[in-house]
């Protein structure tokens, strides 16, 4: 098979492998399509040792197809079945790789991919017929927005406030929406990332232009706080950009009993007020990855009519020029491109 390689800083290969073959308890999956990851440009960029792709290993962790092949002892699987996969579970724990290297090794840019000890509903996971591959390639992402969307257990008619408008800021979009959550505003610093949040359905702000807590105080309004403060009007803030004054501006203007999830990871620590964590009865809540459950969510998101999250690929290449496809990701106007198979 040809397969996507991974050698260090913009040096990926496609070159030919053996087929993976399914033992008693696997599946192998052809697959269809693939996307390419922050991680993928990540290490692509500077260096996959700490995001879990090694040098001499397939890559790639978003990806869809079919079953081909399934092992005597698999229920519930069978071939010619369209399905995605949990990466984090793609093998099992205790091989000396953790779930992070299990996952963004998962090899997701090669033509077959093994998935061991295979269970639907656990790590694989089917697509429904009226979810075609070119949309349902972004379950990956999707899932992970979600379960930080989950972790705010929402009720459906709060406000939302989203830092960053990269692949996942965009897809907390559609999670929140798939929640009943229609006002939300998304702050970041690229234009051409605040129209396609536009697009999708949220209010965009050039967080350059001037202050964002008062264009949200603006846009939703202002409640008083416990200390007799003017609030935003925000029930969930999520981050998804990574930026040290998120926290603290989410402490200064935060409402009473709203909730920051925090799902960019943080290059440095940051302060935090106990007094306004206390007197405004905030809660802060990480988000790393996400369940099975967040995984059908994400699904189900994507085959609502109304989901207008596949817009965000803004390019798509054929597997053979899957070395260009990864320079594009590479470029700073990239905001999802997919890799396709057929």
């Amino acid at each position: 098979m040809k397969a996507g390689m991974y050698y260090g800083i913009k040096d990926v290969r496609l070159e030919d492998l053996p087929k993976p073959a399914a033992g008693k308890n696997d599946v192998v999956i052809k697959v269809v399509s693939a996307g390419i990851c922050g991680t993928d440009v990540h290490a692509y960029l500077h260096n996959g040792d700490p995001v879990g792709i090694h040098s001499g290993n397939q890559f790639g962790h978003e990806f869809v197809g079919q079953v081909v092949e399934c092992g005597e002892n698999v229920k519930d699987i069978s071939a010619g079945m369209r399905v995605t996969i949990n990466p984090t579970a793609r093998i099992p724990l205790g091989r000396g790789l953790n779930s992070t290297e299990i996952a963004d090794m998962s090899g997701a840019f090669s033509e077959y991919v093994l998935v061991e000890e295979a269970k639907m509903g656990w790590n694989v996971f089917q697509l429904p017929d009226s979810l075609p591959f070119e949309k349902a390639v972004l379950t990956e992402p999707l899932s992970v927005s979600t379960h930080g969307v989950n972790c705010a257990g929402l009720s459906g008619g709060e406000k939302a406030l989203v830092y960053g408008a990269g692949t996942i800021g965009l897809c907390a979009i559609a999670a929140l929406q798939n929640k009943g959550v229609s006002q939300i505003i998304v702050s970041d610093i690229n234009d051409g990332r605040l129209a396609m949040a536009k697009e999708l359905g949220a209010i965009p702000f050039n967080s350059k232009n001037g202050s964002l807590p008062d264009f949200v105080k603006a846009q939703f309004g202002t409640v008083k706080g416990n200390s007799d403060e003017d609030c935003i009007d925000a029930g969930v803030v999520i981050d998804c950009a990574g930026v040290g004054s998120v926290i603290s501006e989410f402490m200064d203007n935060a409402k009473t009993l709203s909730k920051l999830i925090v799902i960019a990871v943080h290059g440095a620590n940051v302060e935090l007020s106990p007094y306004w964590l206390l007197a405004k009865e905030v809660s802060l809540i990480g988000s790393r990855g996400y369940t099975p459950a967040d995984i059908q969510d994400a699904i189900a998101a994507l085959a609502r009519p109304g989901c207008r999250l596949p817009a965000i690929i803004t390019a798509r290449y054929p597997h053979g020029d899957f070395v260009k496809a990864m320079a594009k990701a590479a470029e700073p106007s990239s905001i999802k491109v997919a890799v396709d198979y057929e």
